[in-house]
């Protein structure tokens, strides 16, 4: 039952296209080397349709959508895609113009379309960006913000070399353990699951091919329902000038 309802959660959130895929062409020279394209069928993912669904299986008091994350002294780094928050009000979207204070954010989202090593760089910098947040304010908390790194993998990128990558990555630009990804999801290939029993920087690859939605919903999760102990001040976002006059 769990099983199905993922498989078919993968299905309602997978755009299918197909690519070109060379053949040799039976009706041409052997010596000439001709070939004659097919086509193969591939699919990616749906990022409309990915937070329609994601919003039904994350705990019912968090909701999801494409804001901006900013904490207390108005900082708000660039490139997250989707903020998972809790809903102090219907209309908090509306009062802060789009943003989520950082006190309400149980986890983040971010897309990557086509895995390489230029969209990993640019992706972990953005993770690494967020992972600095309220670390400027009067109010400094320990929570970070758990970070989820989603991947469509239409190249012929391994797992295996991902996980190499991803090392070799945060070792050569000196980042810390603390501004790292939790979990990247590969769609239909695997998981890539940080390993805090570990002092140093290490993370566990796990092959799940068509059950890795489903994994990812189970580990993710478990991030989504830790308890913040920092309270949401909504006075410390009230940004004006304005004397009145009191008695």
């Amino acid at each position: 039952m769990f099983t199905n309802y993922f498989l078919d959660f993968n299905k309602k959130i997978t755009k299918k296209t197909t690519t070109a895929k060379s053949t040799p062409d039976k009706g041409a020279s052997t010596k000439s080397g001709a070939k004659a394209s097919s086509k193969k069928a591939t699919g990616y993912i749906d990022i409309k349709a990915f937070l329609e669904k994601v919003n039904n299986i994350i705990p019912s008091s968090l909701k999801i959508d494409s804001l901006k994350p900013v904490d207390s002294s108005g900082f708000s780094p660039d490139g997250t895609d989707l903020i998972i928050y809790k809903e102090y009000c219907r209309d908090m979207n509306i009062l802060m113009n789009g943003y989520i204070p950082y006190e309400l954010i149980h986890g983040a989202f971010f897309i990557i379309k086509d895995l390489n090593k230029n969209s990993l760089a640019e992706t972990f910098g953005k993770v690494a960006a967020l992972k600095k947040i309220n670390r400027f304010s009067e109010n400094t908390g320990t929570f970070s913000i758990p970070s989820f790194v989603i991947a469509d993998n239409r190249s012929s990128y391994s797992l295996h070399e991902l996980k190499n990558d991803i090392i070799n990555y945060y070792l050569s630009k000196n980042i810390t353990s603390e501004s790292e990804f939790e979990i990247m999801m590969v769609h239909n290939s695997g998981l890539l699951i940080k390993d805090w029993h570990k002092e140093d920087r290490s993370y566990i690859g796990l092959e799940t091919g068509d059950d890795t939605m489903m994994w990812f919903f189970i580990l993710m999760n478990e991030y989504l329902e830790i308890e913040r102990e920092d309270a949401f001040d909504i006075r410390s976002y009230v940004r004006t000038e304005k004397t009145y006059n009191e008695f």
